[in-house]
């Protein structure tokens, strides 16, 4: 009897670890982070009452607070160092950051370019007359579409990329051949989920789920490489602070009232994407292209290689 328990148990612990198995921590970490949102969000609109907050910078605080307590319960539920989950390293980190968020704003340069060379789109057209994120407009508006994009791309590269792609690789390693294998399954299955993440958005179609898989394809690849998030991060919030408020185009269906420059789509929505943006058209394979021949290039210049970190699969435990 004592051996049947004792077999159960192992199946949800991994005694030589001192801590649950992956698809346990992972089931467990979402049912914590769901009762932690509810409490932040509580916490916000508390604060809302004594300070007025602009609603993307309510939002963006939600998100910062919601990617700490990811962190927070990461070292307690996995005893995962901050570095094992993408976010150690010190200056390259911050020099990573810096390159993604360039590389980003390439992609959107590159896509909403190709637009209105090709006449499928023009500049300077009318705001959006209902938009999804109110800004206020002017420096102010573009100042917080920056921190309302950031706390976005934050958190979804961090829970997407950070913390389950990093479990889901750890969990295959068993199951698969090698490292590598483990590590490009994992970041092939968190492609594919952040592609229906996004599905239900406003104009959402077959195609913009497909581009946003291949964009969760590319930022998971790179974090395999490098073995941080700070390249993914800054991309992801680039680009959609590019579209959404250097255009002014929808960013996944949602449009927003500030914009540097105005850009209003009128060609076919096989290409432009429609009311999805970018997203949604073909013309992001564009905009993806740019950015891996970028980060290719980067990589190269800095002397490094394109391989696999196989260590993501492999855990780094706090020591208790």
């Amino acid at each position: 009897m004592d051996e049947r328990v004792d077999g159960l148990r192992q199946v949800f612990w991994n005694p030589a670890e001192r801590r649950l198995r992956a698809p346990v921590r992972i089931a467990a970490m979402f049912v914590l982070v769901v009762l932690v949102a509810q409490v932040v969000v509580l916490l916000v609109a508390g604060v809302e009452v004594v300070v007025a907050l602009p609603d993307p910078v309510a939002n963006s605080v939600v998100l910062a607070l919601l990617t700490g307590a990811v962190a927070f319960l990461a070292g307690l539920l996995d005893r995962r160092t901050l570095r094992d989950i993408g976010l150690g390293g010190g200056r390259a980190w911050l020099a990573e950051l810096a390159v993604g968020f360039a590389v980003g704003l390439l992609m959107a340069v590159v896509s909403v370019g190709i637009l209105v060379a090709g006449g499928f789109a023009t500049v300077a057209a009318a705001a959006p007359t209902d938009p999804s994120i109110v800004l206020g407009g002017g420096a102010a508006g573009v100042l917080y579409a920056l921190i309302f994009f950031g706390g976005v791309g934050l958190f979804e590269e961090f829970v997407i990329r950070g913390y389950l792609l990093v479990n889901v690789a750890e969990g295959l390693r068993g199951a698969v051949d090698t490292g590598r294998t483990a590590v490009l399954a994992a970041v092939l299955g968190t492609a594919g989920l952040f592609g229906v993440l996004h599905a239900a958005n406003p104009g959402g179609t077959v195609l913009s789920l497909v581009n946003i898989a291949v964009a969760g394809l590319f930022f998971g690849l790179v974090f395999a490489v490098t073995g941080r998030l700070a390249f993914p991060i800054g991309a992801h919030i680039a680009w959609n602070f590019g579209v959404g408020s250097v255009f002014g185009l929808p960013v996944s269906g949602l449009t927003t009232d500030t914009a540097l420059v105005t850009v209003t789509t009128d060609g076919p929505t096989l290409v432009t994407g429609g009311s999805f943006g970018p997203e949604g058209g073909v013309v992001m394979l564009a905009g993806l292209a740019a950015g891996v021949g970028a980060f290719v290039l980067w990589t190269r210049l800095r002397g490094g290689d394109l391989a696999v970190d196989e260590r993501i699969a492999v855990p780094e435990l706090l020591s208790e």
